[in-house]
């Protein structure tokens, strides 16, 4: 049918059958063959014969613009999938926590499109529970999560980097600078992350370790670094984060460090994720190859 389609589209742009099988590279008679062919698909006389030119009737009309559609979607999809082959060109959908987009992504996006300017990009941000949903599901191509996923389920893996923590306070508060044990600290109101996260997973088994089996209850807990970072600037409490979703602000000095002694807060790592056995958009295989090779360049602890 798409060559019947196309041959009344040509036949209507150049304006008689010989032209349209010369365009074509047929013949007159297979030009005049599709044409009766869907006029007896549709029961209806596509063309106006009684005159010397040929004339589209109001059905005609119809089927022309509906034929416009559909090559114009045929050529869209013939892209489409040409460019899922094309490392060069395509769009990368990407799944990830809100603390790499925010505090990551946009300088590794950045250099990547700088060197593959085709290349498009979409994020969308979530937990990493949602974000790995995500994933399954095949809404994005690509997940970057702080808790991978227990056992196989069913993807590959690899660690992009690893963030050191670090106890931050807000500048004028009595630790603000000095140094610490982490029961020490646990002696102040705590701003956390929910109780799902792995970050949270890790400081309260820094303070198991530390012997502070019962701290007092968070002031705070919310799902975000950023909003983390907020509430100890207003005075809310003391937190421990990665260290570059504080670095500016204690750069700036609306943050100052707590120095820990006694025990190694540890590291945050970030996760890239991808499915097993699973097609994967050349440009979203490009990039993930490219991503995982940055491992070391990227991977920073407190400087």
């Amino acid at each position: 049918m798409f060559e019947a389609l196309r041959a009344l589209v040509t036949v209507v742009s150049l304006g008689s059958v010989s032209e349209a099988a010369r365009a074509l590279h047929v013949t007159q008679p297979t030009v005049t063959r599709q044409i009766q062919q869907l006029e007896r698909q549709f029961g209806q006389a596509l063309f106006d014969r009684s005159g010397k030119r040929l004339a589209l009737t109001p059905a005609g009309e119809r089927v022309h613009a509906y034929a416009l559609e559909v090559l114009r979607k045929q050529e869209e999809l013939a892209e489409s999938l040409l460019e899922m082959s094309n490392p060069e060109a395509g769009l990368v959908r990407i799944g990830a926590g809100l603390s790499p987009t925010l505090y990551r992504l946009p300088a590794l996006v950045a250099r990547y499109a700088s060197i593959h300017p085709r290349v498009r990009f979409q994020v969308v941000t979530g937990s990493s529970k949602v974000t790995l949903e995500r994933l399954a599901s095949r809404a994005v191509d690509l997940a970057i999560v702080t808790t991978p996923p227990d056992g196989d389920a069913g993807v590959e893996l690899v660690a992009l980097w690893r963030d050191e923590l670090v106890a931050v306070a807000p500048s004028y508060h009595a630790l603000a600078g000095k140094r610490a044990t982490i029961a020490e600290l646990a002696e102040h109101p705590l701003v956390v992350m929910h109780g799902e996260s792995g970050l949270r997973r890790q400081i309260d088994e820094l303070l198991h370790r530390a012997g502070v089996d019962r701290p007092a209850p968070p002031v705070m807990e919310t799902d975000s670094l950023e909003a983390m970072n907020r509430f100890v600037q207003a005075g809310l409490g003391l937190a421990v984060v990665p260290w570059p979703a504080v670095a500016d602000d204690v750069t700036e000095g609306r943050l100052k460090l707590v120095h820990i002694v006694g025990c190694d807060l540890g590291q945050r790592t970030v996760t890239l994720v991808w499915r097993k056995e699973s097609h994967i958009p050349a440009a979203a295989r490009a990039f993930l190859r490219w991503l995982a090779s940055q491992q070391e360049a990227v991977s920073t602890g407190l400087r």
